[in-house]
């Protein structure tokens, strides 16, 4: 990492953005698993018109916005026996009603993920490339937006599983990100987590987990310090059943002389005509604000296939977030519901209806934000 420390944002983003994703993308071309016996390409079109009755979720000063998107999408499979490639590439042209704050913005990216399964092992490869506007990534979990901003990122992971034993295995991760804002309100950086998991079988169906992990956070303002965390979490994986699998771990944190407790529950429950997931964290994560954060967080996602041509769902969410650095400092709480109901009104032609409710309070105000969003559209 020290080879780096003197490097901005804009070289990283010029130099490490094509060489992480080149890198992937060969990685994957080459690997023999990646010459697929069998591929296909889909193509993607949806349009979807919105309504929200208050776009920034302001206390005091309310102002709804109409958004037309439409998003074309391109992806690419290719399987072979125990492998998987995904190529795609998306795009988004919104059309806002709010002109003097959010212009009208095509938002655009691509990525590449491969699973790969073998005798005693599996790896997975991740890579990926997006333009987006603030709106849609740092206003959630800041509070805070700046006209027309936009946000591009890259991101290169992988992990990789293998089995030591009848009842020992191995688990290795690495996931690095890069961030470059056009706004100063926000600040530049990379980040990169390295992660090893350790797993023994007690039983058929429950396991002891243990993860040893390090964040490094470098920023491109000269003000703020790069930041290294560590973290180590330990706890039990339990299958409940064949389709319902429950994991609970907690340990501490480590930045700058202090141990934070850090905790991970997750619950994921999978049928061929519903699935629903549950997780609970409290954990560090990067912020666009500069440094990093404790975060505090609960997850709720289900579908159910209530019959060949009607799916439903619903998201919902809670999250508190504290900044850890002095530099910036602003604490943010965020509540979102939103139920949905998709219907095929004809071959692979899905009109889909979905209500968002979100809740925001960030600490320079300490007052609730409430938005009411509508959403309609057609997707094929």
């Amino acid at each position: 990492m020290s080879n780096y420390t003197n490097t901005t944002i804009p070289q990283l983003l010029s130099i490490r953005r094509p060489l992480s994703l080149g890198v992937c993308a060969v990685a994957l071309l080459t690997c023999h698993a990646a010459v697929a016996a069998e591929s296909s390409i889909e193509f993607g079109l949806s349009g979807e018109a919105s309504y929200d009755d208050n776009r920034y979720l302001s206390s005091t000063n309310k102002q709804d916005v109409y958004i037309f998107r439409i998003n074309p999408s391109v992806g690419i499979l290719m399987e072979d026996e125990g492998s998987e490639t995904l190529f795609s590439v998306f795009g988004s042209y919104a059309l806002s009603s709010d002109q003097l704050v959010q212009e009208d913005r095509f938002n655009y990216g691509g990525s590449v993920t491969g699973n790969y399964q073998f005798e005693y092992s599996s790896l997975s490869l991740a890579a990926g490339y997006n333009h987006d506007s603030v709106l849609d990534t740092e206003f959630e979990d800041t509070g805070i937006f700046s006209n027309n901003a936009t946000r591009d990122s890259g991101n290169a992971s992988f992990g990789y599983e293998t089995s030591l034993s009848e009842t020992w295995s191995l688990r290795v991760s690495d996931n690095f990100q890069v961030m470059d804002y056009s706004s100063l309100v926000f600040n530049n950086f990379w980040s990169n987590r390295a992660g090893m998991g350790v797993d023994v079988l007690i039983n058929e169906r429950t396991a002891l987990v243990q993860d040893f992990s390090y964040l490094r956070y470098e920023p491109e303002n000269v003000l703020a310090p790069t930041r290294n965390s560590y973290s180590y979490l330990a706890g039990l994986r339990h299958d409940l059943s064949e389709n319902t699998r429950m994991t609970v771990t907690g340990g501490v944190s480590y930045l700058d002389d202090v141990y934070r407790w850090s905790a991970v529950a997750e619950l994921v429950h999978e049928l061929e005509n519903n699935q629903l997931s549950v997780r609970a964290a409290r954990e560090i994560q990067p912020s666009g604000l500069g440094g990093l954060k404790q975060d505090e967080s609960i997850s709720f996602d289900t579908t159910y296939n209530y019959s060949l041509s009607t799916n439903m769902g619903l998201t919902a969410s809670w999250r508190r977030s504290k900044s850890l650095d002095n530099f910036i400092a602003f604490d943010n709480e965020f509540i979102g519901f939103s139920p949905w109901v998709s219907f095929e009104v004809m071959r692979d032609l899905n009109v889909r209806l979905r209500y968002h409710l979100r809740r925001q309070k960030i600490g320079i105000t300490n007052d609730w934000g409430i938005s009411n969003s509508f959403y309609i559209s057609i997707e094929y």
